[in-house]
């Protein structure tokens, strides 16, 4: 979501996404990060949400919007203790 970003050069997961279930996805023109820009008010880029999770279960309708939402957070990283907990009814 920067302008070094390349698809070419991504390929970080650090071994804590790489699992089977988890499909990860190369938003070129940026639609998901601009879909939930400005929904977010910790953001640091009002145009573009980046290194964030939004998480969504099974009973997710997508109309105009996703809901119910699950959880959410930012960094993937530095949230990652959350995302996990958040994740684990969904993985029973």
């Amino acid at each position: 979501m920067i302008g070094t970003d390349a698809r070419s050069r991504w390929g970080w997961t650090g071994g804590v996404l790489n699992d089977a279930r988890a499909v990860h996805f190369w938003d070129e023109k940026k639609r998901v990060g601009r879909f939930y820009a400005g929904k977010d008010p910790e953001s640091d880029d009002p145009d573009v949400v980046w290194d964030a999770y939004y998480l969504y279960g099974p009973d997710a309708e997508w109309t105009t919007t996703a809901a119910p939402l699950s959880g959410d957070g930012a960094t993937v990283r530095a949230e990652f203790d959350e995302l996990k907990n958040e994740l684990a009814p969904f993985l029973k």
